[in-house]
């Protein structure tokens, strides 16, 4: 869903495009929430319902919007960076030391543990990553975005995309490089 174009305001077409959106866009835009954040994803949840109340609440500016999908992004994004604003006001180490949530499908021992060397894999690289940088990393690799939408979605020229991903990516190369070993 591309864009929004509402010839009708009534309640009802509303409702049923803010249905479609939140069913299309809420696991992806709940990862997107928990990358920002660092892997918290109780504020990830919390950035997630505040920014499609958000949404809904402008309803009646949505026939002004082309690339919702994008507009839904860029409210979630502020909204976790006000979460994160907020929480280094209360304790500037919390988010360092958050992990990232992935859901578990029940699977067998086996693949529990697995999936358990797998997350810890991947919560340290992402946790050498600064915000900027873990942000590129997320919307360029798990969202599949290309550069002038992750500009878009970062409020940034795609320039400083491309740099923020290049360094991501040596540091990603670096720390692989020096863990290698341990995660073997």
């Amino acid at each position: 869903m591309e864009s929004v174009l509402m010839p009708n305001h009534n309640d009802a077409d509303h409702q049923q495009v803010f249905a479609r959106l939140y069913e299309d866009h809420r696991t992806s835009m709940l990862a997107y929430a928990t990358a920002i954040l660092g892997g918290d994803s109780s504020a990830a949840e919390d950035a997630v319902d505040e920014g499609f109340t958000d949404l809904w609440r402008g309803r009646e500016r949505w026939n002004t919007i082309t690339n919702m999908p994008a507009f839904l992004r860029r409210i979630i994004r502020n909204k976790a960076i006000d979460i994160l604003r907020k929480s280094h006001a209360r304790d500037h180490d919390n988010n360092e030391d958050a992990i990232l949530a992935i859901s578990d499908s029940a699977p067998d021992p086996e693949q529990s543990a697995m999936i358990g060397d797998q997350q810890q894999w991947l919560r340290g690289a992402l946790k050498i990553l600064n915000a900027d940088q873990r942000e590129a990393i997320v919307l360029c690799y798990f969202e599949g975005l290309p550069l002038q939408e992750i500009a878009d979605a970062m409020d940034c020229p795609t320039n400083t995309v491309k740099t923020r991903l290049h360094h991501a990516r040596r540091k990603l190369h670096d720390w692989m490089a020096s863990n290698a070993e341990a995660y073997a």
